[in-house]
């Protein structure tokens, strides 16, 4: 039969609600902390991400998801009009301008459409973007460079090179107006000079007439979403009939991603230890929610017990008893829910750029986050974990029976007690109540562990941070000093001279210093046709790679391919991390010995040994003094020679052979910096004098001090001698990267902190919670203790007592927790964080105990004191 009697539920739930005003703040304040859990942490966590992407899009150069490189007008077209990009911007590149002012932060000259003005963060604040003839827009830095005044109608000559990142020509020197400017970012990596599209065609034809190619022109684009760029643009070329593995095929448009946004980093790497390090991290913040809510409701449920054993009597059914219950539960949710959201979010805004401003990251980039997933998602997480909590104390009502809701005294069953006839002690008692209810005891233990073994882990975390790893993978030496085209991966002529590393040398004290030397003259290592085909195969389809392959120069079954060769001084070869081999023979006078640079991974294993040569080979290597390419049947080249006549022709070619004595890892701060096709070797400098007729030049100097005073000593001089835009030469030291170590564990340190602070926070609420459960269900026995002569002292001592088994038991638990989940954690961080080294330590949570006993002394004694304020008659008459 079906009652209609929702409307009598629905009363009895508001008056019970209205009846219980002050538990109800209670349990409102736990809906409010879990809220404000889940909205401060995704606050917290979205509003960094965001703070953290704007960081890198202005060190990227714009905010577009990705790049269509190299399109025609008509590819152009289509991929804009495909469903999957929203919006689309063009950018034609014309030339660049790297010398002089621009030495340090080069500047390019391009043509943007407006959308692509916006993602490039060039949008001129005062003015207007350029529409026709020499009219030009730039940022103020910029023009203080030029040295021309920020104002509408300036005059502003540029000379640049005309190049269009794929081709250069010739210089060209222009006055342009300006009609536009904005103020300039620091963390750009250039400066943007935009011009007219009439301009940049204009500047197109004169260099078409020359020989070059048309210029390239790359569409910038936004798309459905942030998450899979790849993948989206990758689908974008596959439905458009495209593909983008290739440079020479016509029908090829290549992809470039946006690495600035986080997804498409995540996605990049993304392992099974990363999720299940996330979906643990949410489990365990659910977790924390559930053990406030839970706790409360069971303590709303145990007080009103005979309440709900009398509407039982007269004929309230279970599933009414737990509709009662569940739309309490959500009344109280439409006060704390919404107090948790703003709390929470105004928690996080006042968190962030204190964060941010730790870790330096607060230069004009703190964005906090308005995302509609911080109140939905905190919304449902805390919704979901209230019905959760509430469910159980739910069936508990449901389940009671009118009799023994007469009775409840917070007491489970137990084993028939054994008769003493030592009579009762107060510590006996204390630890016999806590056995009483062992859910209740196990809830408490665990909350108040929790919040320790993460603390404990956190420290684990923080603490196995290695400093040494980090800075030795950023730099090898203290001081790495050189020019901008060499921090820029560009070649060059010249790097820096030996009269500035003579200068650097007298004014600063070494313990170990040398030089890199770029060895300029062609030159080209002869290597298995398997190997060079695996570097190719990045690059070509397979049919394009056998065209390849055939055009190019064999011996027998040895191919000749391209090399980069560093020289270094002797005092340099220990820098250098020997995977297999012997560099001592690169040491002997006259020696023919030559090391093959490997890549290892972040752990230091070689993960592709079969592409090298083995240690004892003899590898022969051809210097040459020019390198012109022809048409192989005609032995000339013309416009019209297809590419796969292409042929290249050495002047002046002579063999040397060497002895691979060593594999070993050249660090990447020592080296040219970036990596192509063939092998990267290394020679000693005198060797490669010899061999290659003196092209050796000095690309980098750097040095080691002996202690910090001299470290100071150097940072201060090499800080003065390159200060200033026209400073020929840059540096790079060790307290740099000890800097940005110490701001990412600055970072772990505040965020981790906070989330302790709070699930302790979340342990001290459940800790006052089971006193109070155990206090208010127990005035009845507590009155006949008193009753029959145990003094109030007597019973607070017991109180007390049953706080400090609280306390210590969670400290062991903490301590059982800390020991069984420490290695299991630190093996799965080991595998995510390549510098970090677990170390398993305790002290953490040896550091709680004082705390710990402070608060189970503490908690008990306001609570009794609360309590005891009624006498024993009126305490056993409001039992009844």
């Amino acid at each position: 039969m079906n009652v209609k009697n929702r409307k009598c539920i629905r009363k009895l739930s508001l008056k019970s609600l209205y009846a219980n005003r002050r538990r109800n703040l209670i349990a409102i304040f736990a809906i409010a902390l879990t809220t404000l859990l889940f909205t401060s942490m995704f606050t917290i966590v979205l509003s960094l991400n965001a703070s953290y992407e704007t960081y890198q899009f202005r060190q990227v150069g714009g905010y577009a998801h990705g790049t269509f490189k190299d399109v025609s007008p008509e590819q152009a077209e289509r991929i804009a009009a495909h469903p999957k990009v929203k919006a689309a911007g063009i950018r034609k590149v014309i030339g660049i301008t790297a010398e002089g002012v621009f030495a340090k932060v080069p500047a390019e000259i391009s043509y943007m459409d407006a959308n692509c003005t916006k993602w490039s963060y060039a949008t001129p604040t005062t003015g207007r973007m350029p529409e026709s003839g020499k009219e030009v827009a730039m940022d103020t830095a910029a023009l203080q460079l030029l040295g021309v005044t920020p104002e509408l109608g300036a005059e502003v000559t540029v000379s640049y090179s005309i190049t269009d990142k794929d081709q250069t020509a010739f210089t060209v020197t222009d006055t342009f107006t300006l009609v536009g400017y904005w103020d300039y970012d620091e963390l750009m990596p250039v400066h943007y000079i935009n011009i007219s599209r009439d301009y940049a065609d204009d500047i197109e034809a004169q260099a078409v007439k020359t020989g070059l190619q048309p210029f390239r022109t790359d569409l910038n684009v936004m798309l459905a979403s942030g998450t899979n760029i790849q993948g989206q643009m990758e689908q974008v070329d596959t439905d458009l009939g495209y593909t983008w593995d290739s440079y020479t095929d016509p029908n090829s448009v290549r992809i470039g991603v946006n690495w600035g946004y986080t997804s498409s980093q995540l996605e990049s790497k993304l392992d099974p230890e990363l999720v299940i390090a996330i979906a643990a991290f949410l489990l365990l913040v659910i977790f924390t929610g559930y053990l406030i809510i839970y706790n409360i409701f069971q303590i709303s449920v145990a007080g009103d017990i005979r309440f709900y054993g009398l509407l039982k009597t007269i004929g309230t059914t279970p599933r009414q008893l737990k509709r009662i219950i569940r739309q309490q539960a959500l009344l109280l949710c439409l006060i704390g829910i919404p107090a948790g959201l703003l709390l929470g979010y105004g928690i996080g805004a006042v968190l962030v750029p204190v964060v941010l401003h730790s870790i330096q990251l607060d230069t004009g980039i703190t964005t906090i986050s308005t995302s509609p997933v911080i109140f939905l998602g905190s919304m449902l997480f805390a919704l979901l974990t209230v019905l959760l909590s509430c469910s159980k104390p739910g069936k508990m009502a449901a389940r009671v029976s009118p009799v023994e809701a007469t009775k409840y005294t917070d007491v489970m069953q137990t084993k028939k007690k054994r008769r003493s006839i030592r009579g009762a002690k107060l510590h006996q008692m204390a630890f016999a109540n806590l056995g009483r209810n062992k859910k209740k005891t196990v809830l408490v233990v665990v909350s108040l562990a929790l919040s320790v073994t993460l603390f404990n882990a956190l420290c684990a975390f923080v603490g196995g941070f290695s400093m040494e790893k980090y800075v030795s993978a950023m730099t090898c030496a203290d001081f790495i000093v050189s020019t901008p085209d060499y921090f820029r991966y560009n070649p060059a002529d010249e790097f820096i001279t030996p009269e500035q590393i003579e200068e650097i040398a007298a004014n600063t004290k070494a313990s170990l210093s040398g030089t890199g030397y770029a060895v300029r003259k062609p030159a080209y290592l002869w290597m298995t046709e398997n190997a060079l085909r695996q570097d190719y195969a990045k690059y070509e389809s397979a049919e394009q790679l056998d065209s390849h392959m055939s055009r190019l120069e064999h011996r027998g079954n040895m191919v000749m391919g391209d090399t980069r060769i560093e020289a270094l001084d002797n005092s340099l070869f220990d820098k250098l991390q020997v995977f297999d081999g012997d560099i001592s023979p690169m040491l002997e006078p006259d020696n023919n010995a030559i090391a093959i640079a490997v890549s290892l991974d972040d752990y230091g294993n070689l993960p592709n040994l079969e592409y090298y040569p083995k240690v004892g080979d003899t590898i022969t290597v051809t210097y040459a003094d020019d390198v012109k390419y022809i048409d192989s049947r005609t032995g000339e080249l013309t416009e019209d020679t297809p590419e796969e006549y292409f042929q290249a022709k050495l002047y002046g070619a002579r063999d040397v052979e060497y002895t691979v004595c060593a594999l070993v890892e050249l660090p990447n701060s020592m080296s040219y910096r970036y990596s192509g096709i063939g092998y990267d070797v290394v020679l000693s400098v005198d060797t490669a004098q010899r061999d290659s007729g003196g092209a050796a030049i000095p690309m980098l100097y750097l040095f080691d001090t002996a202690d910090e005073v001299d470290e100071a000593e150097a940072e201060q001089y090499l800080s003065k001698l390159t200060a200033g835009e026209f400073s020929p030469l840059m540096y790079e030291s060790k307290a740099t990267a000890r800097s940005e170590f110490a701001q990412f564990r600055q970072m772990f340190l505040l965020i981790g902190g906070i989330l302790c602070a709070i699930i302790g926070l979340v342990g001290l609420l459940n800790f006052f919670n089971a006193m109070m459960t155990g206090i208010l269900s127990r005035r009845r026995e507590f009155a006949v203790l008193q009753a029959v002569g145990m003094t109030n002292r007597q019973l607070k001592t017991m109180l007390i007592y049953e706080g400090l088994f609280y306390a210590m038991s969670s400290v062991a638990a903490a301590f059982i927790l800390s020991l069984a989940v420490g290695p299991l954690a630190g093996k799965m961080l080991g595998s995510m964080f390549w510098f970090f080294e677990y170390r398993f330590t305790i002290l953490p949570v040896l550091l709680t105990i004082p705390v710990f006993l402070l608060l189970g002394w503490l908690i008990p004694c306001m609570m009794y004191d609360n309590a005891a304020k009624c006498s024993v008659v009126e305490q056993l008459r409001d039992a009844q």
